[in-house]
């Protein structure tokens, strides 16, 4: 069975909260080349293909759960053998959980299971949770969803005056226009209770992507602003409001903002090269990804959905619909039908089957989850992993399983087509020649009418890639493979768009969207060819990245950073280009120290080139600024450090790639790669001594 659902989530980057953390790149070493780039999401597809062959149950099946606690417990092994740590499940009919079960280790040092009462972080099904506090403050007449965001939080502001013009469902349905998410301190080992009020500062000195409520694309932040209202709404803490009014009243015992206090009982990921436990996770973006919960806990609250519902029946109608902004896609609809917290409210392989399935998805560093709700059938699946693995792919699986053995789906039979053929481009598709990007992706389209392709070159930090082809066929699309294809659109605005169609589905996903060429003189010479090292990490936060950018020369007026594009409003500052992908964040170059550092919402960097080069004898102290100390390696040998209580040792290869970590790396000595990067961070005053020894 195809699964849409997961194929989204890969295509628009929608759910994962750390999937943006590197500005939207991946690591230097994990960075794929231009064919897998566009291909990568064929692989998945077809190994989701061949996962979906599950044996049939016998005929003498006792009950109609059989064949899908098979199909469970198949690809739950599937995913731990291939990098998760731990998982669990639960399916729930009407009231009753029908099965729940732990897999893996909690802890392996003392061999203890995961079993069903085991915390997992839920990451961006917390959402769903936001949301619905919201609703229950519209409930008790204290707010309305159409009503700005100013009218309950007077302290929410934006340098982009249209900021005033945010109403709360736009929190909620993301399309408040808000650029995207607050990485700083977002995770990592300990807890910032100040996240919020970090956010709100941040977001005071920033701009909107697009005009509020006109496009709907995935926005972390908005659900920050959400938990700032429920607090000053309901005049208590957010994760007591959500413990006395959601998790008391489902029964979700199980269920808190971070771990519960003094609970052991929780999931560990380990480190699937060094087998190395990893530290506990918190998210600290609570609103939108801190709840950890359990599979069954997940199940019963989806109850409301069916049940004695939480809400007024109106209010309730608003949390079950597609809630989505007009110019989302072009034209049609998305295949993607955000709800209210919701990521899709009628996920397409079910909704063409006669059934509707709402669904939510999450991911943190650590963790990856799932939760599916058939409301209509008093039916839900919650699945959630420890390490690398894909929910959603697997919960496509155990529904339909689920539904086909109470007989209310019948198995899927493909028809066989004929597939179509390569065919002439029209003349009318040759004028979207040009340069697009997406989130994370810049690439240079052109058309060849004598193959009768779409030629598509990915840019990779200086340089367009070799072209990928794609035939035009007699359906009218330009054709990845057999399941994904290519169409071209122009919005009403003039903006064009590449548009990612799958097999039959009705729905379309903005691929990329067109850059628009510019008559500009600026030069971009600040951020020409440079590599820049953070100077601000905290000793917990996880996610240390090196910065890039570059400028776009064919691009006049344009850097990159990272591969997302932006426009340059002077030779200090870039703006947003693009109105339809996800974390972005507008770059600047400030002064200091009399040097030249690049801020990037709240992070800083220094220019790498400056940095100076290490000396084996020096003592190496954290300043009264207690911004990082840096030195660059000049000769490979071997590294060590006593490290201060909260202190940290970072490296990075030449090439930016993260090679160490002293956080979750439990190695005294490193061997340092000539030319690498060494940070060292912690406390005002904080002393390093290193010892080096250098080979040769």
């Amino acid at each position: 069975m195809q699964n849409a659902y997961h194929i989204i989530q890969l295509l628009y980057g929608t759910v994962n909260l750390a999937a943006s953390c590197r500005f939207s790149r991946p690591r230097r070493k994990e960075r794929i080349t231009t064919k897998k780039c566009l291909f990568v999401l064929t692989v998945l597809v077809i190994l989701s293909q061949l996962l979906a062959v599950i044996p049939q149950a016998c005929a003498s099946t006792a009950t109609p759960y059989d064949k899908v606690i098979t199909t469970a417990r198949l690809e739950i092994w599937k995913a731990l053998s291939n990098g998760a740590s731990a998982a669990t499940v639960a399916i729930m009919e009407d009231s009753k959980i029908i099965y729940s079960e732990g897999f893996g280790m909690r802890s392996r040092e003392e061999s203890l299971p995961v079993d069903t009462d085991t915390q997992f972080n839920i990451g961006s099904i917390s959402k769903v949770f936001t949301a619905l506090g919201i609703l229950l403050l519209c409930d008790d007449g204290l707010m309305e969803l159409d009503k700005p965001v100013t009218a309950y939080l007077p302290e929410f502001s934006m340098e982009d005056p249209r900021y005033t013009e945010i109403t709360v469902r736009m929190l909620l349905n993301h399309s408040s226009g808000i650029a995207g998410t607050y990485f700083k301190t977002g995770f990592g080992t300990e807890k910032n209770r100040n996240y919020v009020a970090e956010t709100l500062a941040e977001l005071a000195n920033e701009n909107l992507k697009h005009n509020p409520g006109d496009v709907s694309v995935y926005c972390n932040d908005g659900f920050t602003v959400a938990e700032a209202i429920i607090e000053r709404v309901s005049g208590m803490n957010y994760a007591d409001f959500l413990e006395m009014r959601v998790f008391r009243q489902t029964g979700m015992v199980r269920s808190s903002c971070y771990f519960l206090d003094g609970n052991a009982n929780i999931a560990r990921q380990y480190d699937n090269k060094t087998g190395k436990i990893l530290p506990v996770e918190y998210v600290n973006i609570l609103g939108s990804g801190g709840i950890t919960s359990t599979a069954e806990d997940l199940c019963r609250f989806s109850q409301i959905m069916w049940g004695d519902t939480l809400l007024e029946p109106s209010t309730f109608k608003e949390f079950t619909k597609p809630q989505y902004g007009p110019m989302t896609v072009p034209k049609g609809t998305p295949l993607y039908k955000f709800g209210l917290g919701w990521d899709c409210v009628g996920v397409e392989e079910f909704a063409r089957q006669g059934i509707k399935v709402m669904a939510k998805n999450g991911g943190t560093q650590e963790f990856n989850s799932q939760l599916y709700v058939a409301p209509h059938e008093k039916l839900s699946v919650a699945l959630i992993f420890a390490g690398p693995a894909d929910p959603a792919g697997i919960c496509t699986q155990i529904m339909q399983a689920l539904m086909e053995g109470k007989g209310i789906l019948s198995e899927d039979e493909r028809r066989v087509k004929r597939p179509p053929r390569t065919t002439a481009i029209p003349d009318a598709l040759l004028k979207y020649e040009g340069y697009y990007a997406g989130s994370g992706r810049i690439m240079k389209v052109e058309f060849d009418t004598n193959s009768n392709t779409m030629k598509a070159s990915m840019y990779d930090h200086g340089a367009f890639g070799p072209a990928v082809q794609f035939p035009y066929k007699e359906d009218e699309y330009f054709h990845i493979d057999e399941i994904q294809k290519l169409s071209l659109a122009e919005a009403a605005d003039g903006t064009r768009f590449i548009m990612v169609h799958l097999s039959d589905f009705t729905g379309s996903i903005v691929f990329a969207q067109e850059i628009p060429q510019r008559d500009s003189i600026l030069s971009g010479s600040l951020f020409e060819n440079k590599m820049w090292l953070p100077r601000n990490l905290t000793s917990y936060e996880f996610g240390p990245f090196m910065g890039i950018s570059g400028v776009i020369k064919e691009l006049p007026g344009y850097i990159h950073l990272d591969n997302a594009p932006y426009a340059l409003t002077d030779e200090y500052t870039g703006s947003m280009a693009l109105s339809h992908a996800r974390d972005l964040m507008e770059p600047a170059i400030i002064e200091r120290d009399g040097k030249q550092w690049l801020e990037v919402r709240a992070c800083l960097f220094s220019d790498a080139s400056r940095t100076i080069p290490f000396d084996p004898g020096e003592k190496i102290s954290i300043g009264s600024d207690g911004y990082n100390e840096w030195r660059r390696v000049d000769t490979e040998g071997v590294f060590s450090t006593d490290i201060p209580t909260h202190g940290r040792v970072l490296v990075f290869s030449p090439a930016g790639e993260l090679t160490y970590d002293s956080l979750i790396d439990g190695r005294k000595s490193v061997l340092l790669e000539e030319g690498s990067y060494v940070g060292f961070i912690g406390k005002r005053g904080d002393l390093f001594i290193p010892v080096y020894q250098p080979r040769g």
